[in-house]
């Protein structure tokens, strides 16, 4: 039987007691009402949640609604999880658009997979007048994002994981910035299946998502599960603490910023006389990720030190980063 909208769902939809949740991520996000947004719609519980409680808030007139779903054409049922998105779009009356890739198998597929799949969900929004992007990342997802980042050693910003909201780079016109946004970072894996349970949708399960040869298949499936015996209800919880290290980490470079001077320097005696956390904000800045782990240390703590020798840290890219007795910058390597 043709799939046809289905006024009961979209309904259950708009009074699920999820659907008040990822209003209120869209809110602090800064979606504002009536903006028209698309869903990334993988097929999967997390995104068909999302798009689900999202139709719900298009029938409330919070928003306008389209999905966006990407076919990597890497595994065999891919096919069939576009079609799952399609067909739910149909029940919601929710316009889907979809794209096919065609990528080579080899090297780094994974990030190479990314990047397209971002391009291609850029390319769907432009098309259907979306300003944001929805991404169904969770709380769970956050933790594992931090987790591996702590284990990287990342700064504050790291390890704060996921942002709400950022921009996505793409050849878009400057008065038509798209925003990827996550309004379901508070929200657990778990509501989320729940609520497709709950709603009666479908979904398609990718069996990558149970490999545990992977950093993060690791943390899925060992580490979380320890920390949640340890501490029932860590994930959300780190999720919260994770928005407080990024609010911190946006403090801390926004006086490093003013710190610095026409040519990018900063003073030493600014860092030195302030709190040893600016001084390795300063480094984390100035490097990005130029720079390895233990060297960013090395030179936040020679920043702070009483020596005036000069020293130089190593960075990739002919560059590195100079602490003399009166500045700290980053300049060229010279023969």
């Amino acid at each position: 039987m043709t799939a046809a909208l289905d006024e009961r769902l979209i309904l259950a939809c708009r009074r699920h007691p999820l659907a008040a949740d990822v209003a209120r991520g869209l809110t602090r996000a800064g979606v504002p009402d009536g903006a028209r947004v698309m869903v990334a719609a993988s097929g999967g519980a997390d995104s068909t949640a999302l798009m689900a409680l999202c139709a719900g808030l298009a029938a409330h007139g919070r928003i306008e609604l389209a999905a966006g779903t990407v076919d990597h054409g890497i595994r065999s049922e891919s096919a069939l999880d576009c079609a799952c998105v399609t067909a739910l779009g149909v029940r919601l009356g929710v316009p889907v658009l979809a794209r096919r890739l065609e990528l080579a198998l080899g090297t780094a597929l994974a990030d190479r997979a990314r990047t397209a799949r971002y391009e291609a969900l850029a390319s769907m929004a432009m098309e259907c007048g979306a300003t944001s992007i929805l991404a169904a990342h969770h709380a769970d997802d956050q933790l594992e994002t931090m987790l591996i980042a702590l284990a990287r050693g990342a700064g504050l910003g790291g390890i704060g994981g996921m942002p709400s909201r950022r921009l996505i780079p793409c050849d878009t016109p400057a008065s038509h910035q798209l925003l990827l946004v996550r309004p379901c970072l508070r929200l657990s894996r778990e509501s989320l299946r729940a609520a497709c349970v709950d709603l009666g949708v479908q979904w398609r399960e990718d069996p990558t998502n149970e490999r545990r040869d992977t950093p993060r298949g690791i943390v899925r499936h060992i580490v979380i599960p320890a920390l949640e015996s340890v501490a029932f209800g860590a994930t959300r919880r780190a999720a919260r603490t994770g928005e407080l290290a990024r609010l911190g980490n946006v403090l801390l470079e926004s006086h490093v910023s003013a710190m610095r001077g026409a040519d990018g320097s900063i003073a030493r005696s600014a860092l030195r006389d302030a709190p040893e956390a600016l001084a390795a904000t300063a480094v984390w800045m100035l490097a990005d990720e130029r720079m390895d782990d233990a060297t960013r240390w090395s030179a936040a703590e020679a920043i702070v030190d009483s020596s005036t020798e000069p020293r130089r840290f190593p960075m990739t890219g002919g560059s590195e980063l100079s602490v003399d007795a009166h500045t700290v910058r980053v300049r060229a390597v010279t023969a």
